[in-house]
C-alpha cells in the first residue's frame, strides 16, 4: 500500500489486534479534546459507539499506527479503498478507484509537532495509488482541521448537511 514504512523519526505499520486498547485510548482522548474545544466531533467514540467497528477495521488491515523510536503510539489512521456506510452517506455510492482516510488522530502527548500534517504529506508521497483519489471529511466547523487539509493539498469539494451536522469533503486526485 505504501512505498516506505517511516517518515522522519516515526515508523508506520498496520495495527494488530494487540494495538486495539492503545488505539481506543488515543481516539477517545482525541474525542474528549475536540469536545472540550467546542467541536461536535467524535462524541460517539466516548461511549464505545464504534469500538467493534474499530476492532473490525484493525482485523481487516485498514488501521495503521505511527510509533516513535520508543515504540510509543503517537498517531493512528484508517486507510481503505472500500466505502463504508459513512463514506456512502458523505460521498454517495461511488465505483471509482478511491481510498478513504478515517480516524486520523494524534496523541495529546505529541500535539503541536505537526505530526498530522507530516503524516498526510507522507501518505501523499508514499501511497501506490494510480488513477484514483484519496478522500476524507471532517466536521464543517472544525476550522483548524479544515485548514490542515487545505494546506496539505486536498481540494475542498463542498459541504454536506447543515448546522452541527455539516461536514466538509476533501479529495486529491492521482
Amino acid at each position: 500500500m505504501f512505498k516506505t514504512n517511516h517518515f522522519d523519526e516515526f515508523i508506520v505499520r498496520k495495527a494488530t489486534e494487540s494495538d486495539l486498547e492503545s488505539i481506543l485510548e488515543l481516539l477517545k482522548s482525541a474525542a474528549k479534546w475536540v469536545q472540550a474545544k467546542g467541536i461536535n466531533q467524535w462524541g460517539y467514540l466516548l461511549d464505545g459507539g464504534e469500538d467493534q467497528e474499530i476492532e473490525a477495521d484493525i482485523l481487516a488491515g485498514n488501521t495503521y499506527i505511527i510509533e516513535n523510536k520508543n515504540v510509543e503510539v503517537v498517531a493512528t489512521f484508517n486507510f481503505s479503498n472500500e466505502q463504508n456506510e459513512w463514506d456512502i452517506e458523505m460521498w454517495g455510492k461511488r465505483n471509482d478507484h478511491a481510498f478513504y482516510i478515517h480516524r486520523l488522530a494524534v496523541s495529546q502527548n505529541h500535539h503541536n509537532q505537526q505530526i498530522g500534517k507530516r503524516l498526510l504529506i507522507w501518505i501523499d508521497e508514499n501511497h501506490t495509488i494510480e488513477n484514483g483519489f484519496i478522500r476524507l471529511d471532517c466536521v464543517g466547523n472544525n476550522q483548524a482541521l479544515n485548514k490542515i487539509y487545505q494546506n496539505s493539498g486536498f481540494q475542498f469539494i463542498g459541504h454536506i448537511g447543515e448546522g452541527n451536522d455539516k461536514f466538509s469533503l476533501y479529495e486529491k486526485a492521482f
